[in-house]
């Protein structure tokens, strides 16, 4: 069996924007907004030709997949990459979602919504699917059409901090990329570029 590459170069692209909006969505699985044509160019020209494409199920993420490449381009879907689960809180109105008030660091990380995940139980969760990817799989290049939480999970894993991963701003339709250096080291190319 030939020997993976050293390194990869990864790149999250964020779903386009959940319709209907102003509502909190996690597991809830909406619908998107259409995407500009150049918009779609623009972030066809971040994929390259070679790169394994890898999916969150949810309908945002694939119908972005669909509108970026083609509904028939081959891709891996992981269950584990789905957002963060906000339990009863799902698709409320961000006016209705209860004010918690100000949280330290450590709090907000291991917060958990009513019946939901804390932002550390979503890391646990999304590492492994990363983690798989780097050391299993032969492309270089590996794009994921996912979602804000999932992205902010890869960076926490990037720099090894839950903290500073979940205090990164993650636009919609954003690129965000890390370089995987093997022996489970990464290290941060882009946050939250935009291709407009």
């Amino acid at each position: 069996m030939p020997s993976l590459p050293s390194s990869k170069l990864l790149t999250f692209i964020r779903h386009a924007p959940s319709e209907p909006r102003g509502f909190l969505f996690g597991r809830f699985d909406c619908d998107i907004s259409e995407i500009s044509p150049d918009l779609m160019s623009n972030l066809r020209t971040q994929i390259s030709d070679d790169s394994l494409i890898v999916c969150s199920p949810a309908k945002r993420c694939q119908k972005t997949c669909d509108a970026v490449l083609s509904e028939d381009h081959p891709r891996q879907t992981y269950d584990n990459l789905w957002e963060q689960s906000f339990g009863i809180w799902e698709g409320l109105a961000f006016s209705e979602v209860p004010d918690i008030g100000t949280l330290t660091d450590k709090a907000l990380v291991d917060f958990r919504p009513p019946d939901g995940e804390s932002f550390i139980d979503l890391c646990k969760r999304v590492r492994p699917v990363i983690e798989h990817i780097c050391q299993n799989q032969a492309e270089q290049n590996v794009t994921f059409f996912v979602h804000a939480g999932v992205i902010r999970a890869a960076l926490s894993l990037a720099l090894g901090n839950h903290v500073a991963g979940l205090k990164c701003e993650i636009d919609t339709l954003s690129i965000t990329n890390l370089r995987y250096l093997g022996r489970q080291n990464f290290s941060v190319v882009a946050i939250n570029k935009s291709v407009t």
